[in-house]
């Protein structure tokens, strides 16, 4: 009698588990293969170098705290702390090996330890002040290498006491101007190695004159400069700068939005690299804008800026290749069927390639550009883009014109699409699939034209954990992923939401509801029955709802959360803080159904 043979998990080799673990994100091999044995602890031992615990869902975080984060704490290098610190009260000291805190918005100086690298993403106004005093007007972070602070505002240094910092290596900033910039180069003059600088405004760009001596960063080995506002700083100035104090730079890489022709001109380059004698690498990504004279030949500038950059110094010394595309287009203005207005201004995108940087802002153009070298496939081109910003600048675009178009970003985890419109008149060959894709958003500004959400292989596409859509893209037979975790549903019109229970697993749901006065009536009877709705359809699963209300009756709003917190139903509590109204569920319900 010959007996079947049963293949247990832990019989699987390393290299299968591993391909199982592609399909998962961190937190699910961590709760899968942790706490086994030893051997599986070893396979996945690399995805607990990096936590972030922001990811982690309410019914998992006493697992983790007491059995999984115990387990891997010799191991974890980095954490991406929670911005709430009372919902996942984690004990940092267990953690002997971290070298690195990452905060998304808020800042406690109770988890520094002996950080040697301290991230806040989007650091709020309020804090802004009191973090530039503690990081650089104190002594106290002497293990301190690299520091990254990340504003949507931008941070200044104006009527701060600053010491001079002689422990950052490396920074990452967001400046609010050029006047901060001299603020802060003089301020890490003594140590910094590597700089990489987003300023958000225009500003004088010049030395103050409360510095005396000259500006020189002589350890400065690399520097990423990008400029947000047009014309923060003029070509010349930026070349005056990096010759007089960057004297030994080696890698240097310039994002600008700008109406200076310099910037697009490959000998004023070649011109300004040669006076850099230790330099090995450098990038940009130029954004300039040009106003249009009917007189001039858009061939012959183009034809210009290709030779410029086609020399022996770009091609041969320095193998230095760029390629460019522009949104201007010949057409005929008497054309009775031309439906694009005619703009004052057009755009030429030009950058060096393969494209450097994580993030890239494109439109509709971008099917339409020439390089200095026909050697590079184009998704070699596009590999180091990780999150896409494509702006189809509502002008028609042919459905398999846009999945060419996409196929160049295979590697992207994050996808925004605005103002675009497509053309359906044509046939699809294949669903536009894009497996590496984390986050999906698509904003509408014409409520009469809707994107055919069925034109993504979205259950095709693991990874995808985050859609933000307006409600008019959700079509009865569209197949979201069955990982999918953030819904955030746009220009609501429609309040029937029982389609939520094929989302299996999701946690957080967020709605724009038109209206909001409207469901206040009869107690808010109309937003009781939405709650009930979508936490029944998610009884095991669904954390947060946020029902998005500007502009709504402030003591209308109050009286609403104030009933409902004292109804006190199934472990939710109403949290309302003028912008909108969040329905949380406790710890609790989670420790009673476990």
């Amino acid at each position: 009698m010959n007996s079947k043979s049963i293949t247990k998990l832990e019989d699987l080799p390393d290299e299968l588990l591993l391909l199982i673990c592609r399909y998962l994100n961190i937190i699910e091999i961590l709760n899968g293969f942790s706490c086994l044995n030893a051997r599986l602890s070893k396979t996945i031992s690399e995805f607990s170098i990096k936590i972030d615990l922001n990811i982690i869902p309410l019914k998992l975080i006493n697992r983790f705290l007491n059995e999984i984060l115990p387990n891997i704490s010799y191991n974890v290098r980095s954490l991406i702390y929670s911005d709430n610190f009372e919902r996942f009260p984690i004990k940092l000291d267990m953690f002997n090996n971290l070298e690195s805190i990452h905060f998304l918005n808020k800042f406690s100086e109770d988890f520094l330890i002996n950080t040697k690298e301290i991230k806040i993403d989007s650091v709020p106004v309020d804090i802004q002040i009191d973090l530039i005093k503690n990081f650089f007007s104190s002594n106290q972070y002497k293990n301190l290498k690299s520091l990254e602070l990340l504003s949507y505002h931008g941070f200044t240094f104006s009527n701060i006491q600053l010491n001079k910092l002689i422990q950052i290596e490396n920074l990452k900033i967001t400046l609010k101007n050029n006047v901060d910039l001299f603020e802060l180069l003089y301020l890490l003059s003594y140590s910094i190695e590597q700089l990489n600088i987003h300023i958000l405004y225009n500003g004088p760009f010049k030395s103050l004159t409360k510095f005396s001596s000259p500006l020189k960063l002589t350890k400065l080995r690399y520097f990423h400069l990008k400029t947000t506002f047009e014309d923060s700083i003029q070509f010349k100035q930026l070349e005056k700068l990096i010759i007089d104090s960057f004297d030994f730079i080696q890698y240097l890489s310039i994002e600008t939005l700008t109406r200076d022709q310099n910037y697009i001109d490959g000998l004023q380059w070649e011109n300004f690299l040669k006076k850099l004698n230790y330099l090995k690498n450098f990038s940009f990504s130029i954004r300039y804008r040009f106003k249009i004279n009917e007189n001039d030949d858009q061939q012959i500038r183009e034809n210009y800026l290709l030779n410029s950059f086609s020399t022996d110094f770009w091609l041969y010394q320095r193998k230095w290749f760029i390629l460019f595309y522009s949104t201007y287009s010949n057409i005929n203005q008497n054309d009775s069927t031309c439906f694009i207005k005619r703009k004052n201004y057009e755009k030429l995108f030009l950058h060096t390639i393969p494209y450097p940087y994580a993030f890239m802002d494109a439109t509709i153009d971008i099917n339409k550009t020439k390089s200095t070298i026909d050697q590079y496939s184009t998704r070699d081109i596009y590999s180091n883009v990780r999150h896409l910003y494509y702006d189809g600048e509502s002008i028609p675009i042919k459905l398999e014109c846009l999945k060419n178009l996409l196929d160049k970003f295979q590697l992207i985890n994050e996808l925004k699409l605005d103002r675009l419109i497509i053309d359906y008149s044509s046939l699809l060959s294949n669903k536009i699939n894009l497996r590496h894709l984390n986050k999906l958003t698509i904003y509408n500004t014409d409520e009469k034209i809707s994107i055919n959400m069925n034109l993504f292989n979205l259950s095709s596409m693991y990874n995808l954990r985050y859609i933000r859509i307006p409600q008019i893209c959700l079509s009865d037979n569209l197949q979201m992923p069955k990982q999918l975790e953030t819904l955030i549903l746009t220009e609501c019109r429609d309040i029937n939401f029982d389609f939520i229970y094929k989302c299996e697993n999701l946690r957080i749901l967020k709605l724009f509801l038109n209206n909001f006065d409207r469901l206040l009536e009869n107690n808010g009877e109309l937003i009781i029955n939405i709650i009930n709705t979508i936490y029944n359809n998610n009884n095991n699963i669904m954390e947060t709802l946020q029902l998005m209300c500007h502009g709504v009756n402030q003591t209308k709003m109050k009286i609403f959360e104030k009933q409902f917190n004292l109804n006190n139903i199934k472990y939710l509590n109403a949290i309302y803080d003028g912008k909108s109204l969040t329905i949380q569920r406790s710890n609790l319900y989670f420790d009673q159904s476990s």
